[in-house]
C-alpha cells in the first residue's frame, strides 16, 4: 500500500482541523460559548498566534517526514545515495572500482646487457609521468621491451602506440634516452567507477549471489580492479578444468580490445597456474585462460520514414544506446529488439530494417558494436 508523502499544505490543513476540534472540546468541557466560526477564524488567521504556531509544528513534521522517506531510500540499493550504495555493494563483495592506472609495454635500445632498474621515470610529450614496474636487461639484438605503468591514476595516461617517451634522469648505455611505446599501445587509465555503473554490477550480483569460483564470480572480481565494459567466462576454454575470460576493456558505449600488457595483469590479479607469486583472488585451482574480445561490427541498412537529417540522427544515437545496452560477448542479439530500438527513436514514424536481416549471432568471443549506418531511400 502506497504511502504518499503529504506536502506542507496538506499538513497545515490537518493541524488546522485538528486544532480547531481541540479548540471546540475544550470550549464544551468548560460550559463557554464560542461559535464555531470564532474559533476557525482564530485558527486560520495567517496574523494569529494560532496559525504561527500550527506553520512552526509544520515545518518540523514536514522535516520528519523528509527524513523518514530518505531513510527508506537507502534500505533499498537502487534508491541509496552513492555512499549507502556503496555499503550495499561491500556487503555483496562488489567493489567501487578505484581511478585506474594506464599500463603498456615500451622498447628500451642499447647495449647488450645494460639492465633496465625498476622504477625508471618517462616522461610523455603532455607531461604525463611513467615509470617501468620490472626490471630487465638489454640482449644481444640491442632491444628489450618493458612493462610500464603511468604514476597516475585515470584516463590522462592512455596513449597510443608509436609515441616516444623521454627518460627524467638519463640512463648511460641507451641509444637514446627515451623509450618507444609498442604498438598496442599504454591503455587501461579510467576514472573511477560511476555510481550507475556499480549500481547495475550489484543488481547483478544480487541476481546471482557468489558461489567461490562459479563462472558468474569472475566478472566480479575483474570489475572490481578493471576499467573492462565486458566479461564473459568460457567453461573448459582450452580443456577440462579449465576457464577462459573473455574481456572488452573500456566503456559499453565505447568498447575495445584489451593489449597485451592488460590482459597479462588481469591473470596476474585472477591468479595463474601453478605460480605462487600470482595466486590471485580466485579461490579455485582452475587453469584461467585470458581471450581477448573480437569486435563483431554489425553494419545497418535502413529504409526510414520521415527520412530527414533530424530523424536519422535519432536512429543513429537510439542504435547506438541499444547496442551499449544489449550487446553481450557471445550472445545472440535479437533483430525484433534492434528494430523496436528504431521504432522509439524520436520523429520515427516507420522503418524497414533491411540490414541486419536476421539476429545477430556472434561466435563465443565477439562482441557486436554498432558499424556503419546505410540509409535506403523510400
Amino acid at each position: 500500500m502506497p504511502f504518499p508523502l503529504p506536502t506542507p499544505e496538506d499538513l497545515t490543513r490537518q493541524q488546522e482541523g485538528l486544532m480547531e476540534l481541540s479548540l471546540r472540546q475544550y470550549a464544551e468541557a468548560k460550559g463557554l460559548t464560542v461559535s464555531p466560526e470564532a474559533i476557525s477564524r482564530a485558527v486560520r488567521s495567517p496574523q494569529g498566534m494560532v496559525s504561527a504556531i500550527i506553520r512552526s509544528q509544520v515545518q518540523l513534521l514536514y522535516t520528519g517526514h523528509l527524513h523518514l522517506r530518505w531513510w527508506g531510500d537507502q534500505y533499498f540499493p537502487d534508491t541509496a545515495e552513492l555512499d549507502n550504495l556503496v555499503r550495499h555493494a561491500d556487503i555483496w563483495g562488489v567493489f567501487q572500482r578505484p581511478a585506474t592506472k594506464a599500463i603498456g609495454r615500451v622498447t628500451f635500445t642499447g647495449d647488450p646487457g645494460l639492465p633496465i632498474p625498476k622504477d625508471v621515470e618517462l616522461r610523455s610529450s603532455t607531461g604525463v609521468l611513467f615509470v617501468t614496474t620490472a626490471p630487465a636487461t638489454i640482449p644481444a639484438e640491442g632491444a628489450v621491451l618493458v612493462d610500464v605503468s603511468a604514476m597516475e591514476a585515470g584516463p590522462s595516461g592512455n596513449v597510443e602506440g608509436g609515441a616516444r617517451l623521454a627518460l627524467v634522469s638519463p640512463l648511460l648505455g641507451l641509444s637514446e634516452q627515451g623509450a618507444i611505446i609498442d604498438a598496442d599501445g599504454i591503455a587501461g587509465g579510467a576514472s573511477e567507477e560511476t555510481p550507475g555503473d556499480l549500481l547495475e554490477r550489484l543488481l547483478q550480483r544480487i541476481r546471482q549471489p557468489p558461489h567461490g569460483g562459479a563462472f558468474f564470480d569472475y566478472p566480479v572480481w575483474v570489475q572490481n580492479a578493471f576499467a573492462v565494459s565486458h566479461v564473459r567466462t568460457l567453461p573448459n576454454w582450452i580443456g577440462a578444468g579449465s576457464v577462459g575470460v573473455c574481456v572488452a576493456m573500456g566503456t559499453k558505449d565505447a568498447p575495445r580490445v584489451p593489449t597485451t600488457a592488460e590482459l597479462d595483469a588481469i591473470l596476474d590479479y585472477l591468479g595463474r597456474m601453478n605460480d605462487p607469486d600470482h595466486q590471485g583472488v580466485r579461490p579455485v585451482t582452475a587453469e584461467v585462460v585470458m581471450v581477448p574480445v573480437e569486435l563483431l561490427p554489425v553494419p545497418l541498412e535502413i529504409r526510414l520514414s520521415p527520412d530527414e537529417f533530424a530523424v536519422r540522427q535519432a536512429v543513429d544515437t537510439a542504435v547506438r544506446a541499444f547496442f551499449a545496452k544489449e550487446a553481450t560477448i557471445g550472445e545472440r542479439m535479437p533483430l525484433s529488439r534492434l528494430s523496436e530500438a528504431i521504432s522509439a527513436a524520436r520523429g520515427e514514424y516507420s522503418h524497414e530494417l533491411i540490414q541486419p536481416s536476421a539476429s545477430v549471432m556472434p561466435s563465443l568471443s565477439q562482441l557486436p558494436v554498432p558499424g556503419a549506418i546505410t540509409w535506403n531511400a523510400a
